[in-house]
């Protein structure tokens, strides 16, 4: 129901734009935050959160990997650092997984 909402108050293209870059969103955080166990987490996410929430917690998570020295290579540390920012907006909004 929410899309077609959105789809009746923005139009359709509006909602087509929003979805590609929740695509966008959603291939950089398998790209650079999976584990190898976290993919269906990052979908719930880029499918339930919003868009400015999701482009946050990419910023937010890219700065804590950088601020704590977390190696490029260490996806498991990576990929727990997103999904505890993630999921702290999901308690926030009560957004259920």
């Amino acid at each position: 129901m929410p899309n077609l909402n959105f789809i009746k108050e923005y139009g359709i293209e509006k909602f087509v734009a929003q979805q590609k870059e929740r695509i966008k969103l959603l291939e950089i955080m398998i790209k650079n935050f999976d584990d190898g166990r976290s993919k269906s987490f990052f979908c719930r996410a880029a499918t339930l959160l919003d868009l400015i929430d999701l482009r946050s917690s990419l910023d937010k998570a890219t700065q804590k990997i950088k601020t704590d020295k977390v190696k490029q290579s260490d996806a498991k540390n990576k990929a727990l650092i997103l999904k505890a920012i993630l999921n702290e907006i999901a308690l926030k909004k009560e957004v259920n997984w």
